[in-house]
């Protein structure tokens, strides 16, 4: 007569079996560090740029820079922010950042239609750098476009139309 094993016995075995197999399944944590952001990232000439993009109603009409800059050196650094037709000067103290949500900084005119990419030159302490970066196309980024009033509907805190008659 054959002895069958005990039903427990029979699980823990299995589920000792299975563990190495499920510990492979799923990535470290410290492997997803990459954040989930509308803006261009660069580092050059000892600034960091993170979550940078332009904010813009059309094509040719004005347009805000958005995201920060960092300056992880110990002197003052000004920075030049070109397009294809202007360049706007932003100094960034030492060991400080320029955060573009409360210090506005317009383009006069944007080549690229909200939605489009856009390429900004960016020139500091003698390096040169071009960024790729977004023109946002939101309505509820438009109270950040220059000369763009919010209407009704973002000042209650709905950022999109009630009815598609609003567009």
């Amino acid at each position: 007569m054959v002895k069958k094993p005990h039903p427990v016995a029979v699980t823990f075995a299995s589920g000792l079996l299975t563990v190495p197999l499920l510990v492979g399944c799923s990535p470290a944590v410290d492997e997803d560090h990459y954040a989930v952001a509308v803006g261009s990232d660069q580092d050059f000439a000892g600034l960091e740029l993170r979550s940078v993009f332009v904010v813009t109603a059309a094509e040719g009409k004005p347009g805000r820079l958005l995201g920060t800059i960092f300056n992880t050196t110990g002197k003052d650094v000004g920075l030049v922010i070109a397009d294809t037709d202007e360049e706007v000067s932003v100094s960034i103290p030492a060991g400080g950042r320029v955060e573009f949500d409360s210090s506005p900084t317009l383009l006069k005119s944007t080549e690229a239609r909200p939605g489009a990419r856009t390429d900004l030159t960016l020139r500091a302490r003698g390096d040169t750098v071009t960024v790729d970066v977004a023109t946002a196309p939101w309505i509820s980024m438009r109270r950040m476009c220059p000369g763009e009033r919010p209407s009704e509907q973002q000042k209650l805190g709905r950022p999109w139309p009630v009815s598609a008659g609003a567009f």
